[in-house]
């Protein structure tokens, strides 16, 4: 039986094969499609990050990614927790222009659900 990660390693090698043929046959097209699949797999990388912060250290997270902590960190901390930051702000701007209860207390269950990540993340800095 194969595990979600068996078929994602199955799907890397096609495409590595795949992006192989394209650089003989058009190389050109092939650096835009390069480039495509590099900017989504840096979007889904950050995302991977983020959620592994909350169950992870720093040394966990940079030995899955082949690098040290401190180049984890450098990496991925800052843009992390000025996303959380944004992400706070915003729904701190939400409960202000709330037009119903509702709205005031689904905006303030994603502060507090966000303010719990940040604190989460930061017990787990070892």
């Amino acid at each position: 039986m194969l595990t979600g990660m068996d078929d994602l390693e199955t799907t890397r090698q096609t495409l590595d094969r795949q992006i192989g043929e394209v650089v003989a046959e058009d190389p050109l097209r092939a650096l835009g499609v390069i480039g495509a699949v590099g900017r989504d797999l840096h979007a889904r990388q950050g995302t991977a990050v983020r959620a592994a912060v909350q169950h992870a250290t720093w040394s966990e997270i940079g030995s899955a990614l082949g690098v040290t902590k401190q180049a984890a960190h450098q990496r991925f901390a800052k843009d992390w927790a000025a996303t959380i930051r944004d992400e706070i702000k915003a729904e701190r701007d939400a409960i202000k222009r709330a037009g119903t209860a509702d709205e005031a207390k689904a905006a303030r269950a994603r502060l507090d659900a966000l303010v719990a990540e940040l604190k989460n993340a930061s017990r787990r800095r070892k």
